[in-house]
């Protein structure tokens, strides 16, 4: 880790990614913001798939109960996570269509198909260590072959969205790559 770029990259992250992920060290904090699904503008399914009347139920269910958690019947969107540890929760976004945090920072050159190899980490890229593909190779006929490629032009595994990094150029991105390991 380079902590020169790690702290040029803790200036950037404060001023584009803090107001939804929060600041972190001393006297940090997390403001558990909603952020629309339409500004968000990742894959959708997940987020419709759970209508009100279903939320209801989860918020009288044995789940909840005991807890002081409030359950949001409607939502707006996705609550922004806490980021504490990301290096270590590959692969990103809801769906996991994001192998890489170098990805999610890149959203163009994010894979439309993607193998997990057998080595497993990326210290790179700090995330899942992938095989990129175009297509799923025509040879893998059987379902659980199939099962081991991620294809984000799929139903509900779609990467897109989560493009706030797009307001950043080259050397703020290898920054901020560089702060989120130290989280």
């Amino acid at each position: 880790m380079d902590p020169v770029l790690a702290g040029r990259g803790r200036g950037v992250f404060e001023r584009v990614c803090a107001d939804c992920h929060g600041t972190y060290g001393p006297g940090g904090s997390y403001p558990e913001r909603n952020v629309p699904i339409d500004e968000v503008g990742t894959d959708r399914v997940r987020f419709d798939a759970l209508a009100g009347e279903g939320r209801r139920h989860y918020a009288h269910s044995w789940f909840i109960k005991d807890t002081q958690l409030e359950t949001i019947v409607e939502p707006a969107g996705y609550v922004a996570p806490p980021l504490d540890g990301i290096w270590a929760t590959a692969p990103y976004l809801h769906n996991g269509s994001v192998p890489t945090l170098w990805h999610l920072l890149n959203p163009d050159d994010r894979p439309k198909v993607w193998q997990r190899t057998a080595d497993g980490y990326d210290h790179q890229r700090m995330g899942l260590e992938v095989t990129e593909l175009s297509e799923v190779p025509a040879e893998v006929a059987s379902a659980a072959e199939r099962r081991r490629y991620f294809d984000t032009r799929k139903f509900s595994k779609s990467a897109a969205g989560h493009r706030f990094a797009d307001v950043l150029n080259g050397d703020e991105r290898r920054a901020v790559l560089e702060y989120l390991k130290t989280l």
